[in-house]
């Protein structure tokens, strides 16, 4: 496959530097760069921080020249699912040649031996028989043990960095997909969380800007051409109504919702009912082998009605939220090859029912953000 564009599977969650550094290691690799973003809602079961036509906006104005959206409900999926739905958007695109991503340990080899091995026809149900053998475990931490057991100790280890674990899952889809995107590591440094004397986390500016204190060092580590524009004001009322959904819902309703655990329908609307908001509900169906991350998205997809077999179906379309004027014309250079449709207007959506039904569901999510409040 000729050279073609740098991929970068991102949320922008807000955009800053690291983001910036990283699109200018991508310019090294390729001509120019396709950035597939999350939309409305992020991965951890979340609104996104800021507006995404404004982390769009941000990411091209600091050296990104297509920014294609993951859309609801694909944004929100757990890092296997989120990774297969980036890459199939990159890949259907027939925009790139190279994916690019943050890695702690920086080393493609192994990311990839890890991918392979978990790629293994046996390999998830190996999974769930250590679960079996000890209930208290987390799926990732069963998938985390049997590699240890299986690849030994440095491999396991590279399982408790999100960048890594991200990584292995954008291995895994390209292997499954049969795409020919070319996987290549950018050295993550700084601390999830926190900072450096470069950069800082995203969940570091997100809280940083969401303080009443304005936060210099924090501001430092954005572009100087940063659009303040679009930042979510409406996160408790939004998450209110999520609570009180849950307090209207019949158990059974919730039995083929994704992320639900069979039987877990009752355990739901029980805590919905014995909670007094949203935080404490998360709290009270989470545990040893579910994580909040993970029930947060779980409630998030039975307030949608986000049913199990969506998981599996093929995205159809993604909107262009931003272009430079270099990407305009390597979108106009490619397009009739995309295996996807690439949509800059609603319209574009309409001949194809699957795509408009996708769209639909995606749109009402935002819609429901923005009956909530968002600032813009």
């Amino acid at each position: 496959m000729e050279n073609r564009g740098c991929g970068i599977i991102c949320e922008y969650n807000p955009f800053h530097k690291g983001h910036a550094y990283q699109l200018s290691k991508a310019k090294e690799i390729c001509e120019f760069t396709v950035c597939a973003m999350s939309g409305d809602f992020v991965q951890r079961g979340e609104e996104a921080f800021q507006d995404k036509k404004v982390r769009a906006k941000n990411a091209m104005t600091n050296g990104a020249d297509i920014v294609l959206e993951i859309p609801f409900p694909y944004s929100s999926f757990g890092a296997e699912g989120f990774a297969r739905k980036g890459v199939e958007i990159l890949s259907a695109s027939g925009l790139c040649s190279h994916l690019l991503f943050g890695s702690e340990c920086d080393n493609v080899n192994v990311l990839t031996d890890i991918a392979n091995c978990m790629s293994d026809a046996s390999f998830y149900g190996k999974v769930l028989e250590v679960q079996k053998k000890e209930k208290s475990l987390s799926f990732a931490r069963a998938r985390q043990a049997l590699i240890e057991k299986t690849m030994g100790a440095d491999y396991a280890s590279v399982l408790d960095n999100p960048n890594d674990i991200l990584g292995v899952e954008y291995i895994k889809s390209i292997k499954a997909l049969g795409s020919k995107l070319i996987p290549v590591t950018l050295k993550r440094s700084t601390p999830r969380g926190g900072f450096d004397d470069t950069f800082a986390s995203s969940s570091y500016i997100r809280g940083a800007l969401s303080a009443d204190e304005r936060d210099e060092f924090a501001l430092s580590r954005l572009p100087e051409n940063y659009d303040f524009g679009g930042i979510y004001k409406g996160k408790d009322e939004f998450f209110r109504s999520v609570h009180l959904a849950m307090m209207m819902k019949k158990p059974q309703e919730l039995e083929n919702v994704l992320e639900v655990p069979q039987g877990y329908g009752y355990v739901i609307v029980k805590a919905a009912h014995g909670t007094k908001d949203f935080d404490e509900l998360c709290s009270a169906v989470s545990g040893k082998t579910m994580t909040v991350s993970k029930a947060k998205r779980m409630l998030l997809f039975a307030f949608f009605g986000i049913e199990k077999n969506v998981y599996h179906e093929k995205a159809a379309y993604s909107f262009v939220l931003a272009l430079s004027k270099l990407g305009s014309g390597m979108l106009k250079k490619y397009r009739e090859e995309s295996k996807i449709i690439l949509a800059s207007r609603a319209k574009d959506i309409k001949d194809s029912e699957e795509a408009q039904r996708q769209f639909d569901r995606s749109l009402l999510a935002g819609k429901v953000l923005e009956k909530c409040g968002i600032s813009l």
